[in-house]
C-alpha cells in the first residue's frame, strides 16, 4: 500500500491520509506541490472540499524567516489572548498565507495552482542549499496576505496530517513541498472511513493510515 501511495505521490496523483481516531479523525487529500494543476486544484476543491494549504517543513519556514502564526500572534499586544489549544491537543502549524505576485485575485483554480508550484520552486531552493536565494525569491515573487495558507511541519514533535504528508514526501525521496486538503463529503460532519476508501477507489489511489506512516518513520526515516 505504502509503495502504491509513494508511486502516486511522485507522479502527481492524490493520495488520501487518515490521520488517527483519537486526533481529528479525519481524511485529507494530498498532493505533490510541484505538479499542481488547475484541475487539481478543483478536485480538492470540489470531492474534498476542506482548506487547500501548502506543506513544508518548519525549518525550510525558518529559513525563509517564517514562524508559526501563533508565535507571531503572541508579540502582538492583546491578540495573544486568542492563542489556545485546539481539542485534537498541539500546536497548529498554520504560518502566513500567501499568493504569487502573477496571480489575478489569488483564489481562482488557475491562480492557486500558479501560488502553490511557485512555493515548491522555493522549497527546492532551501533544499539545494540556495538559501538566500530562496529568501529573495520569496519576498520578491509573493505577497500577504493571500490565498493559500503555509503550514510548517514539525516531524517527531506533531502528528497531524501536515507531518504525515511530509513523512510520505521523505519515503517517496521527493522534496518536501506537498498540498493537502481535508475531505469534508457532503454531510455536516465528514465522511466515514468507509466513503474515503470508495473516494479512493473512485480516483484510483489508495488510502493509507497516520500509523503505517509512523511506523515506517520510526524504523526507516528516523534513522
Amino acid at each position: 500500500m505504502i509503495d502504491r501511495a509513494v508511486e502516486k505521490l511522485r507522479n502527481g496523483d492524490p493520495v488520501l491520509i487518515f490521520d488517527f481516531e483519537n486526533r481529528e479523525c479525519e481524511v485529507d487529500m494530498v498532493f505533490r506541490a510541484s505538479l499542481m494543476s488547475p484541475e487539481k486544484v478543483r478536485l480538492m476543491r470540489r470531492l474534498a472540499g476542506g482548506l487547500i494549504c501548502f506543506v513544508t517543513t518548519y525549518d525550510i519556514g525558518r529559513k525563509l524567516g517564517l514562524d508559526l502564526h501563533t508565535r507571531m500572534l503572541a508579540k502582538l499586544d492583546g491578540l495573544g489572548r486568542l492563542i489556545k489549544t485546539p481539542r485534537y491537543g498541539d500546536e497548529p502549524a498554520f504560518s502566513i498565507w500567501v499568493n504569487h505576485i502573477d496571480v489575478k485575485t489569488g483564489i481562482r483554480d488557475i491562480d492557486r495552482a500558479l501560488t502553490l508550484r511557485e512555493l515548491s520552486n522555493i522549497v527546492r531552493l532551501v533544499v539545494s542549499g540556495w538559501t538566500d536565494i530562496a529568501r529573495e525569491e520569496f519576498y520578491n515573487k509573493f505577497y500577504a496576505p493571500g490565498h493559500v495558507p503555509i503550514l510548517l511541519g514539525r516531524v517527531g514533535d506533531r502528528w497531524g496530517h501536515t507531518e504525515l504528508s511530509l513523512i510520505l514526501s521523505k519515503i517517496a525521496n521527493i522534496e518536501p513541498a506537498l498540498v493537502i486538503c481535508e475531505i469534508l463529503g457532503d454531510s455536516t460532519d465528514v465522511p466515514s472511513l468507509d466513503e474515503c476508501k470508495k473516494i479512493a477507489e473512485r480516483l484510483g489511489t489508495v488510502l493509507i493510515s497516520g500509523s503505517e506512516l509512523c511506523e515506517i518513520y520510526r524504523k526507516v526515516v528516523r534513522q
